[in-house]
């Protein structure tokens, strides 16, 4: 058997996924319902530009291997159906975010 280190961040890729869906099933909703998104500095993307509330809204966060499984996993939310904005550049956006999208949040 060989040791490919692409496996440790698939892994690490699938396991956030599976939190992420854990959690929207955990608050309800379709995945229409949600906002995901990628940034080097998730709660301030969360609290201060989309105007999620830290103690009464439904969100998560997640610090991933690389932005480039952030992105991926943003893709697949997505895919699913979760609102989302266009991916952006930023190299050092690490952190995947999804909040259930309520009337004061922006997206």
């Amino acid at each position: 058997m060989t040791y490919d280190p692409e496996d440790n961040y698939m892994y690490a890729e699938q396991k956030i996924m599976n939190e992420v869906a854990l959690h929207m099933s955990k608050y309800g909703g379709k995945y229409q319902d949600w906002y995901v998104g990628v940034a080097a500095d998730a709660k301030s993307r969360l609290f201060n530009d989309h105007g999620v509330n830290e103690t009464s809204d439904a969100w998560i966060c997640r610090q991933c291997v690389n932005d480039g499984a952030a992105r991926q996993i943003e893709r697949y939310f997505i895919k699913k159906g979760c609102k989302g904005g266009p991916v952006g550049e930023e190299k050092s956006a690490m952190f995947f975010y999804a909040y259930m999208i309520q009337p004061h949040t922006r997206q």
